[in-house]
């Protein structure tokens, strides 16, 4: 078997994967896939704080920060003070954030949907899935 083939198209596929549902993404909520997935750890997490979605996208805490950032600024996501830590922030999605979460999740499964095939799923999902889990730092 050779791992190299493997790695390259792992990471084609997820390149593909990402543009597609990106473009979508920015047609119909317009964001981009990047923002959306933080809004995501935000949405879906409770209490929600930067590092929060660092460690859930896997980026620094300085990118998840100005990922932070713009969601706040586009009026998606609120920062609140942490109620015991004043060196920290909460994190929660307000209702345009997660108007837009909704509506992305719609538009990433129905893209994906029409890209992949479900005998493709079925199989990849679960190998994927336990590699993600055995990889992931600990």
């Amino acid at each position: 078997m050779n791992l190299s083939e493997l790695f390259d198209d792992l990471v084609r596929v997820e390149i593909v994967l990402w543009d597609a549902v990106d473009r979508r993404l920015r047609a119909e909520v317009g964001l981009p896939l990047g923002r959306v997935e933080a809004l995501r750890v935000v949405a879906t997490s409770d209490p929600c704080r930067v590092q929060d979605v660092a460690v859930s996208l896997r980026i620094t805490v300085g990118a998840a920060s100005k990922l932070t950032d713009r969601l706040v600024t586009g009026g998606l996501v609120e920062r609140r003070a942490h109620p015991t830590d004043r060196r920290s922030s909460l994190l929660r999605a307000t209702e345009t954030g997660e108007q837009a979460h909704a509506a992305a999740t719609v538009a990433i499964e129905d893209e994906l949907g029409r890209l992949l095939h479900d005998d493709d799923v079925a199989g990849l999902r679960p190998v994927v899935a336990g590699l993600r889990a055995r990889l992931a730092p600990r």
